[in-house]
């Protein structure tokens, strides 16, 4: 039988506890955005790319958390649908130098225009030369490459002017590692090119033996996953987050990219945004819009497809803020567009100095370089934040795995988004 003593005792922890659940309910879940971040990254989700549907896959899952947090759908249900042509490579891939196969992902990788191939190949060095251009003397020549493969340590910019030597294939060697990207997946080129860790192919190599087969879909179909919260006060103005899902993909049957920052990092923390938002004490003035898009990877298709047939009018944004590689924090974060939106950038650095969240909230001009872009050309005020630091290195490779990313400053990152969103009445 519990005494008078013990009973107020149990009524005081269960005050103490009740506060402490209200203090720290609609808050960031640092727990759920690592849960997130490792499943967007595991490989059965098979880099959330266009190889046996990693990106539906993904959809499917961030559609599903949208709906347990209650968040509401323009139509029946939470995907805006479109097609896009991509090359891809499902099946093995083989590039076999001397008695040694290398590794996809780590020693090489194929880029993503490339046409299949298959066969034994002999090379044609063409290193840099500090004194002439040796792509114009090569040219020049009259060298017919058509039947060899060309080795370089160019700049892999220089493909456009490389590629009309006429060779069956190009291989540029790269000193740390190898990494890839399909944002020229939208055509097969008459060739192959490939990146090779110069360690893995000593000079004077004669031959080469490759195995390249790949996929053209002219219309892959996709999906953004788009959901709402109502506004309680001004429901017809509209605040955006905004982040990518998709990434990489696989590279063959074997070798898969997990894009842990790149970007589920910011899916993460949209999706811990949505459980924040959908609380009802925590529901916005405005009507609060989450748009995950696919294929920001192949060129911000996604992210374009929706400002070209969107659910409501541009005009009516308030501000959108996409988020991008978030995974990091030491230094702080970068905004792009910060210096056209100056008044904005101004209320974030005055909230960062206030509460003091981040180290530095610094800016940058405008760039195309992420999904805020095709709102921000239609005259959209926006903003694509990333975080700053070291400690999150990996970029397009294997090794961007959630073991790499660390989510430094994810707390504080997450409290000065929603502070932003208060001043906006």
């Amino acid at each position: 039988m519990l005494n008078v003593n013990t009973i107020e005792s149990v009524k005081n922890l269960i005050s103490i506890n009740f506060i402490f659940l209200v203090l720290t309910t609609g808050a960031q879940d640092l727990d759920y955005a690592r849960t997130v971040l490792d499943t967007l990254s595991a490989q059965g989700m098979h880099g959330r790319g266009y190889i046996m549907e990693g990106d539906k896959i993904a959809a499917n899952f961030i559609s599903k958390e949208f709906q347990k947090a209650g968040l509401s759908a323009f139509g029946s249900d939470y995907y805006q649908k479109f097609a896009m042509p991509i090359n891809t490579f499902p099946d093995t891939l083989r590039l076999r130098i001397g008695q040694k196969d290398l590794v996809p992902g780590k020693d090489f990788t194929v880029l993503s225009n490339a046409a299949s191939a298959s066969g034994n190949y002999p090379l044609f060095w063409m290193l840099k030369d500090s004194i002439s251009d040796v792509v114009f003397n090569t040219k020049k020549s009259g060298l017919d490459l058509s039947e060899k493969v060309v080795v370089t340590d160019l700049d892999l910019k220089r493909l456009q002017d490389i590629d009309d030597l006429g060779a069956a294939g190009y291989i540029f060697l790269m000193d740390k590692k190898v990494w890839w990207h399909v944002s020229i997946a939208f055509e097969v080129k008459p060739y192959f090119a490939l990146q090779v860790l110069r360690s893995a192919l000593i000079p004077g190599t004669n031959e080469i033996e490759v195995d390249i087969q790949n996929s053209f879909i002219e219309n892959y179909p996709t999906q953004n996953v788009i959901g709402y919260i109502k506004g309680k006060n001004r429901p017809e103005k509209y605040m955006v987050f905004t982040a990518h899902y998709d990434h990489l993909g696989r590279m063959g049957p074997e070798t898969y990219f997990p894009g842990a920052n790149d970007n589920a990092s910011g899916t993460a923390m949209i999706l811990d945004l949505v459980r924040y938002y959908t609380q009802p004490e925590n529901q916005p003035d405005f009507t609060l819009v989450f748009m995950a898009f696919a294929a920001e990877e192949a060129g911000l298709l996604g992210s374009s497809y929706y400002a070209m047939h969107p659910y409501f009018p541009l005009g009516n944004i308030e501000f959108l803020i996409n988020l991008d590689m978030v995974g990091s924090g030491s230094e702080g974060i970068k905004v792009v567009n910060g210096s056209i939106f100056e008044r904005e950038f101004k209320k974030l650095q005055k909230i960062n100095q206030k509460n003091n969240f981040l180290p530095k909230v610094s800016k940058r001009g405008e760039a195309a370089n992420s999904d805020h872009y095709p709102f921000y050309a239609r005259g959209v005020p926006s903003f694509f934040i990333y975080t700053l630091g070291p400690e999150c290195s990996e970029y397009h490779n294997i090794y961007d795995t959630p073991e790499n990313v660390p989510f430094t400053n994810y707390k504080n990152l997450f409290s000065l988004l929603t502070h932003f969103v208060k001043t906006f009445k």
